[in-house]
């Protein structure tokens, strides 16, 4: 009868886990890609306000509507920079989530190579106890045919 694996409620944990940081990870990776997206819009934003305002000066405008121009595109500038904040932070959380998926799933593989090893001593446990069975059996046998040969020829 097989043994059962000792650490296997570890095994399960481990699986757990590995399947719960790769959500995270997952969850993550969108958070940063949400962010990125972002920053190439306010970006984009940024670019087509300054062709507007290079359009807008070609045309004439009154030091006013200058200043406002430029106050609006720092702000722009100011929104840029915090969003690049914004995504290197998610970055950052990214890179750590999948350094910490990566080392659970190093233990996980340990784990189960653990259980692999326990299944193949276990068969080979099995493999021995089965085997002395069928070695006393074929004693046995032997030796109830020595009894009826033995029995059978009869000695002098």
């Amino acid at each position: 009868m097989t043994r059962p694996f000792p650490l296997q409620p570890l095994v399960e944990l481990s699986a757990d886990r590995v399947d719960a940081a790769a959500r995270k990870l997952q969850a993550l990776d969108a958070e940063r890609r949400q962010a990125q997206d972002k920053l190439a819009q306010v970006e984009a934003f940024r670019r087509e306000y300054g062709e507007r305002l290079q359009q807008s000066l070609a045309q004439g405008m009154t030091v006013s509507q200058m200043r406002e121009w430029h106050a609006f595109l720092a702000k722009l500038d100011a929104a840029c920079k915090q969003q690049q904040l914004e995504v290197a932070v998610r970055e950052e959380a990214w890179l750590a989530g999948q350094t910490h998926w990566m080392e659970l799933r190093r233990r996980q593989k340990a784990f189960d190579a653990l259980a692999t090893r326990h299944q193949v001593a276990e068969g080979a446990r099995e493999g021995r106890i089965d085997q002395r069975n069928h070695d006393e059996l074929a004693r046995g046998l032997a030796r109830q045919r020595g009894e009826v040969d033995g029995g059978e020829g009869g000695e002098p």
